[in-house]
């Protein structure tokens, strides 16, 4: 699909260095003695994620001296010391998980969707590894990124603190709590998810190739079109994010999002941590997308429940264990997917899941298409 023909460029003044000025376009030298202005040197959207990820940047990179902040460097070794955790205690179980069990099944599709999502690519990413098309749709806004080194310094220090405050739940858990996400929201001075998903990007090593923003007008929705090279297999990728009320009622207000992704079908669906907005009468229109549209769909307990995952036209696979949601959730027990679990002897997870963050407890469920 021809990415110009859904997105609108808006030229975001973080994304692209300024190109050497030819000579004819090179303005007259400055008079003797004049005061010269100066120009900002406006640094690359890779280097903005890697220092929102409190990652190095690049030696050029006008960031440089940002990095040299004391505050900045501390901020980078917790944010290294936290991912290194999540990596040793979740991501390299999950990576091999997704290599015996879910890639035999996926591979066939190139697009990973992603409803309920928040900003976290972290998991599309490791489970998909072989997708080259990420569309992730939540209510969460998007919002452009200013010059970071224009940015007073109090100001970027509490973006940083905020940024690590709103990424503890999911480092620790595996999910984001809504609560503190839009608690980061409304006290971030960077408004909007595009911080989060850059430094996604950048814990998981890719470069930044472009960032467009997606029209509402062209899709239905405002959000954000990332393209990106994966170094892992050295394929150009993108992702999108989508802005949008999946409700039934936001869906009749504003159908074009699901015809948006209509553009990338069949695709690996992907749920988790959905507040079992499925289970809910108001979410019919997004659920019976989701099975409509789906190759695969790999969800936990509180994605599209059981009963919709009909035999004729479903081949279902059980992981770890079900004893019913959390406290928070408990009246949307399934006893169709208990009777599931106790019936087809599954496979133990070796890495919580979901609101699940103790593997003995996590639910997975891989449901295949006939």
């Amino acid at each position: 699909m021809n990415l110009g023909s859904v997105v609108t460029s808006l030229g975001l003044i973080i994304l692209a260095p300024i190109a050497p000025a030819h000579a004819r376009d090179q303005p007259p030298l400055p008079a003797p003695g004049m005061p010269v202005q100066q120009v900002a040197v406006r640094s690359s959207a890779t280097d903005a994620a890697r220092y929102l990820a409190g990652i190095p940047v690049s030696a050029e990179s006008p960031l440089t001296a940002l990095t040299r902040d004391p505050q900045w460097i501390a901020y980078s070794e917790a944010m290294n010391a936290a991912f290194s955790k999540l990596d040793e205690r979740l991501l390299n179980n999950v990576r091999s998980w997704q290599a015996q069990f879910l890639a035999p099944a996926t591979r066939l599709c190139s697009t990973c969707l992603y409803f309920f999502s928040g900003p976290d690519f972290l998991y599309p990413d490791t489970l998909y590894p072989d997708c080259t098309t990420y569309i992730l749709v939540s209510l969460e806004p998007v919002d452009s990124i200013p010059e970071l080194q224009s940015i007073p310094p109090i100001v970027l220090q509490n973006t940083l603190q905020t940024i690590q405050a709103s990424l503890n739940t999911l480092v620790n858990f595996g999910y984001f709590q809504t609560q503190e996400l839009h608690q980061y929201l409304q006290r971030s001075q960077i408004r909007g998810v595009l911080p989060l998903l850059f430094v996604f990007l950048a814990r998981s090593g890719k470069q930044i190739l472009n960032v467009d923003y997606i029209s509402p007008h062209k899709a239905g929705a405002q959000g954000v079109a990332i393209t990106f090279l994966d170094p892992a297999n050295g394929r150009q990728k993108v992702l999108y994010y989508l802005s949008a009320d999946l409700s039934d009622a936001g869906l009749r207000s504003n159908g074009s999002v699901l015809r948006f992704c209509n553009n990338f079908i069949p695709t690996n669906s992907f749920l988790k941590s959905a507040s079992y907005l499925l289970h809910q009468d108001g979410f019919t229109m997004a659920r019976d997308y989701l099975l409509r549209v789906s190759a695969t769909i790999l969800e936990d307990d509180s994605g599209n429940p059981i009963r919709y995952f009909t035999p004729e036209r479903w081949t279902l696979r059980f992981f770890g264990s079900y004893s019913g949601p959390i406290e928070l959730f408990k009246k949307f027990y399934q006893p169709d997917l208990g009777q599931y679990y106790a019936s087809s002897s599954p496979k133990p997870l070796p890495f919580g899941f979901g609101y699940q963050w103790n593997p003995h407890d996590a639910t997975l469920i891989l449901a295949v298409r006939k």
